[in-house]
């Protein structure tokens, strides 16, 4: 397979996604699918390494003086269960991720063989995207650090009266969160490219994590203008994407939600002057037409986002296959009952360099 420019990737990538959820003209098959995409992104965005503390007074006038334990003793039990929670969903999110890379790649859409395939794999992925995250909260804390201290020395001064230095905190507060911003694209660049260029040679060669970091800086290396237009064009793809998704779940949401309207407003008019058992039953009527139009939102939700996903999964796919020989064959090859192990092969370095045989 020729390597295609981050231009030319998007057409093949479009025609394959509808292909795959279209082309088969079958409803369930098209929602199983977008919704192992879909929950492959969101999930993998409640996962949170910072526990949700809340700072407030932890006591107060006429408490008890067992109130503000209790209290802290809920906070911290409510945050681990929090913390457990997401740690499942960063799992499930890290497995997904294979399972949608391998349906969007071979066109196979039996789940439970591919999810159980891609065990072992799922846990050096998450190894990877911890480590991605320490060695960003390693490279941020030495700035972090400083400039939480002169916030609060800034805020002390202010306190008592001391407006000497108040353009200078100012324009100290605005840097340090312009940094912060800077910080968190440079972080969002690296997952991406860890996600869609890394993923790959875990799933097909079960790469370890120090081969698969420098695979993908060797491909960053060898095709910076590349790879840089292709993060662009992904962030439009994902942001354009988005807004028509948004915009047609709203659509649908108005059309499905008048009539559901007007039917709750007549179970208003005819019941709301019966008795208790009567009005129970409008109420009971109304959260049923509330779950009905619920369901009809989550469903197109799941269906248009998990669309823009498995694009997007796509469109990574036909960039990358081009550049990395197993791909590539693997691409255009009619998909086959198994995928072979494979021992850990070089990448193409070079855009022009034939495919390996």
């Amino acid at each position: 397979m020729q390597p295609l420019s981050a231009t030319d990737a998007i057409t093949p990538a479009w025609q394959h996604t509808r292909r795959l959820l279209i082309g088969p003209r079958d409803p369930a098959l098209f929602f199983k699918i977008a919704a192992v995409a879909f929950f492959a992104e969101v999930l993998s965005s409640t996962f949170s390494f910072s526990p949700p503390f809340h700072s407030g007074h932890a006591t107060g006038g006429g408490l008890p003086p067992a109130f503000p334990v209790a209290i802290l003793a809920a906070i911290f039990v409510g945050a681990i269960v929090a913390f457990l929670i997401g740690l499942v969903f960063f799992y499930l999110s890290s497995r997904l991720q294979f399972t949608i890379f391998h349906i969007v790649l071979r066109s196979e859409t039996f789940v439970a063989p591919i999810w159980r395939r891609y065990g072992p794999a799922t846990w050096r992925w998450m190894g990877l995207k911890i480590l991605l995250f320490l060695c960003a909260l390693a490279c941020l804390l030495p700035i972090l650090v400083p400039a939480v201290l002169v916030f609060i020395g800034g805020i002390v001064q202010q306190t008592h009266g001391n407006h000497t230095h108040i353009v200078g905190f100012i324009l100290s507060i605005f840097g340090f969160v312009l940094l912060l911003i800077l910080f968190a694209l440079a972080l969002a660049v690296a997952t991406v490219l860890l996600r869609d260029f890394g993923l790959p040679s875990m799933a097909l060669e079960g790469t370890p994590l120090r081969e698969t970091v420098r695979r993908v800086l060797a491909l960053v290396r060898a095709e910076p203008g590349q790879l840089t237009l292709y993060i662009l064009l992904r962030f439009c793809l994902a942001t354009a994407g988005a807004l028509v998704s948004q915009v047609l779940i709203g659509i649908l949401a108005l059309v499905v939600g008048a009539p559901l309207g007007g039917l709750g407003y007549g179970l208003w008019a005819a019941f709301h002057t019966g008795d208790p058992a009567t009005r129970a039953a409008m109420i009971a009527g109304w959260v049923i037409l509330a779950l009905a139009l619920l369901t009809v939102v989550v469903t197109a939700a799941i269906s248009l986002f998990g669309y823009l996903f498995a694009f997007l999964q796509a469109y990574a796919i036909f960039f990358l296959g081009g550049r990395y020989p197993l791909l590539g064959q693997l691409l255009t090859e009619p998909p086959a009952p198994a995928l072979p192990t494979r021992a850990p092969q070089a990448w193409t370095t070079a855009p022009a360099a034939p495919p390996a045989v």
